[in-house]
């Protein structure tokens, strides 16, 4: 393909969602988000290598796309596209919405990290989408998430030290940061046990697998779906990219680092079975975020363990998470869908009974309405009628027994008066005589 169009459509497929960052461009656009995956979209169906250098960024610094980052590619405009389609808009077409503009940002950042073809340029686009993903989570609403936003921040700073520092020990190494140059310089240095070190702890605190899970938790269990679904894909399966990428998978032995790696994958999927006892049914789905980050992780430490494993089967690896991500973003689209309609069923004994007692309650106040109202207007006005002439009549009767009442009392007052009229004649004769 001609060099200036391969040019043109890797730079676009970054350029565009940038320059959509801006307010005063995506607040006149309806759908902005799925717009800047235009350029994205064109470059999963188009089955040629791409490849640019960048030479005044860094040596060897480029973007390019083959047969492998064809896949992630893939997964993330499905999942960017599943996630741009629950993501909440303003009402109006010119209300601007800051987290429109962090999430244009945090798609940069990403799609730059699946096209980077050296360190340097996938930890410059990777930190771009880290922070943006920050600032998402402090803008939301929710107390919890801004939690979890301010303790990914923490674990951020201390993961892009540490990476920051291997790249560092790198260039000691060779002065070419590309992904196929720097796995076999590593297995050359001496001090590739702590360069493996480094690195494996800076992307456990950049994918947030068990124990250092606490702000995935949180930030899961408060945003929707969709926004989960983009969590993972930022942060979770861009780490694990980084951890495809950047350790020496089938160049160099690490038994002991392999084993690591695998408790900490089989940690995280305990985690999340353990989880699954004890959520809401709505907030299953992380569970299986959690599952399927666990196993990809597994996978890491068996390339490390078994170099020629790796070599033989490692090219599916690929494949695989991109499948993942395929079927974690039908998975989320069916339960916004369905949340959206309110036609979700209920897992569990309780939530079924509740479920069911509130469909009968508002089937009974539904039919009442209709009988009341629409059905028998004529019968309901006869017997408000007949209300109204009953009350009538309780009222005159209450009125006429107060009246016998006080006409009980007042002649036995008559009985006395006359009474007393005649004791009086009678000692008035009695004093004449």
């Amino acid at each position: 393909m001609n060099a200036i169009v391969s040019v043109f459509l890797l730079l676009s497929a970054l350029g565009l969602p940038l320059l959509l960052a801006f307010p005063a461009l995506h607040t006149h656009l309806p759908r902005p988000i799925h717009m800047a995956l235009l350029p994205a979209v064109m470059l999963v169906f188009i089955p040629v290598d791409l490849a640019i250098e960048l030479p005044w960024f860094w040596q060897g610094a480029g973007l390019g796309l083959d047969a492998l980052s064809r896949w992630w590619l893939a997964m993330s405009v499905v999942v960017w596209g599943v996630g741009a389609a629950f993501f909440p808009t303003p009402a109006k077409r010119n209300i601007y919405n800051p987290q429109t503009s962090l999430l244009l940002l945090f798609m940069v950042g990403q799609i730059g990290a699946v096209l980077a073809t050296d360190m340097m340029v996938f930890f410059s686009f990777t930190t771009l989408m880290s922070y943006s993903c920050i600032g998402l989570l402090l803008a939301h609403g929710d107390e919890a998430t801004r939690r979890a936003g301010r303790i990914y921040l923490v674990l951020l700073i201390l993961a892009d030290i540490l990476l920051f520092e291997a790249m560092m020990m790198a260039t000691a190494t060779t002065q070419y940061l590309d992904f196929a140059t720097l796995a076999k310089a590593m297995t050359l240095s001496k001090s590739s046990s702590f360069y493996l070190s480094m690195v494996i702890v800076g992307i456990a605190l950049k994918v947030g697998v068990w124990p250092l899970h606490r702000w995935l938790s949180l930030s899961y269990y408060s945003v929707r779906p969709a926004m989960a679904l983009l969590l993972w894909l930022g942060p979770v399966a861009t780490g694990l990219l980084c951890g495809l990428r950047w350790l020496p998978l089938g160049e160099l032995a690490a038994p002991m680092a392999g084993a690591v790696l695998i408790a900490i994958g089989f940690a995280t999927i305990l985690y999340a079975m353990l989880s699954v006892l004890w959520v809401q049914w709505k907030q299953r789905l992380i569970c299986v975020f959690f599952i399927s980050t666990g196993g990809v992780v597994i996978g890491l430490g068996m390339g490390l363990i078994e170099p020629a494993l790796w070599n033989q089967y490692g090219g599916s690896a690929h494949v695989i998470v991109a499948s993942l991500g395929w079927g974690l973003a039908l998975m989320t689209a069916r339960l916004e869908w369905f949340k959206d309609r309110g036609e979700t069923s209920a897992s569990s004994n309780e939530n079924l009974t509740e479920l069911t007692i509130e469909r009968w309650f508002d089937a009974f106040i539904r039919w009442g309405r209709w009988m009341g109202n629409e059905t028998l207007p004529e019968l309901r006005a006869s017997w408000f009628a007949r209300w109204k002439r009953f009350w009538q009549k309780r009222g005159w009767q209450n009125a006429f027994d107060t009246g016998e009442y006080f006409l009980q009392r007042w002649s036995i007052a008559t009985t006395l008066l006359l009474l007393l009229v005649l004791v009086i004649l009678v000692l008035l004769l009695l004093d004449a005589m």
